[in-house]
């Protein structure tokens, strides 16, 4: 069904917007996205005419979309670079997170949670900060030169099994893969316009975390000490091929996972539970095409009703399975209209 798109762009000082008398610039094609597997968000938008003075490397930029009765910021960033041709001015621009990627720090913290960690470095590199789970208690974690932030804030990431991504109103998130009902509902035949949609074998069906010291045996004031029997400070989970995990055991393809920031048992099987949730929130992988959609962001949960029985994608779908958004794109042109891609 046929909806009224809109668009409201503000870069710099400049306005390109499809409501009466709010902007002076003409909006020709957009592309933007939000993702967990990449550094950030990034959009690209090509305004028509070459006469006004082009935007400015590091101008501030918002992109906002319509879509009948919803709107949404899709992207919140800086001008990255502008391409002028012979009848538009073309940017590119990126959100916040590319700020952890130019953060050199040294520094070291001590008995302390992940999320502190986490929010400190957002807050250094002026990143505004949106859900940041609290993750396993960690006695030492060492940040060197060299390697940027972005680098040990992913790291942080993988221990735990979370995601590290921007919102559409420029918002850095650190979360793990939640459970429940379906944010957004979309219908085979009525606003899905096409889905290519998998389920992978396990090559990994469960993880051992192996951490370091003595307080899982001797005490929490032992994290100095090496222990020779490490059962104390390990955690152990697995996953069956349905996505159901289990706390606590092992399967036939196990993955082994030291680390020496990890000092008691408690930790060690938090980050073990964490890498089996994010395992088991990828059981279906693929991408499904939409009409446009504002208001979608990385982490939501989508469901796909009324997909015929004989459809290819309907034997990947588990039953009652929800499919967690990794990906967002908008896509904007004159020629195809307004298309939301969404990649799990």
């Amino acid at each position: 069904m046929a909806q009224k798109i809109g668009y409201h762009a503000t870069i710099g000082s400049q306005i390109a917007s499809s409501r009466p008398n709010q902007g002076e610039r003409q909006l020709l094609a957009l592309f933007s996205e939000l993702s967990m597997d990449s550094i950030g968000g990034r959009c690209r938008l090509e305004l028509g005419g070459n006469r006004v003075e082009a935007p400015a490397p590091g101008d501030a930029i918002s992109v906002e979309l319509s879509a009948g009765e919803s709107s949404a910021a899709v992207f919140t960033g800086e001008v990255e670079a502008v391409e002028v041709t012979a009848t538009s001015q073309r940017i590119v621009a990126s959100d916040g997170l590319v700020k952890l990627g130019r953060l050199d720090i040294e520094v070291t913290y001590e008995d302390v949670s992940v999320d502190f960690i986490v929010k400190d470095l957002l807050d250094q590199a002026g990143i505004s900060i949106g859900t940041i789970d609290t993750g396993p208690d960690l006695a030492v974690y060492v940040i060197h030169r060299g390697p940027r932030a972005l680098h040990y804030a992913q790291e942080l990431a993988a221990l735990c099994g979370a995601d590290l991504y921007t919102d559409g109103r420029g918002a850095a998130h650190f979360a793990s893969p939640r459970q429940g009902a379906a944010d957004h509902r979309f219908s085979y035949g009525e606003s899905v316009i096409s889905l290519d949609l998998y389920r992978p074998p396990l090559v990994v069906d469960s993880i051992a975390v192996w951490g370091e010291g003595a307080a899982g045996s001797k005490g929490a004031d032992k994290t100095h000490w090496l222990a020779s029997d490490l059962a104390g400070v390990s955690g152990k989970a697995a996953i069956d091929a349905s996505g159901a995990t289990t706390s606590g055991s092992l399967g036939q393809s196990p993955r082994q996972l030291k680390s020496g920031a990890v000092r008691t048992g408690e930790a060690a099987q938090a980050c073990a539970d964490g890498h089996m949730a994010a395992l088991a929130s990828r059981r279906v992988r693929g991408r499904v095409d939409i009409f446009g959609t504002p208001g979608i962001e990385p982490g939501d949960l989508i469901d796909i009703a009324d997909l015929p029985d004989q459809h290819a994608a309907t034997s990947a779908l588990l039953k009652n399975h929800t499919l967690r958004v990794r990906q967002v794109r908008h896509l904007m042109s004159r020629r195809r209209g307004y298309i939301t891609r969404l990649e799990f």
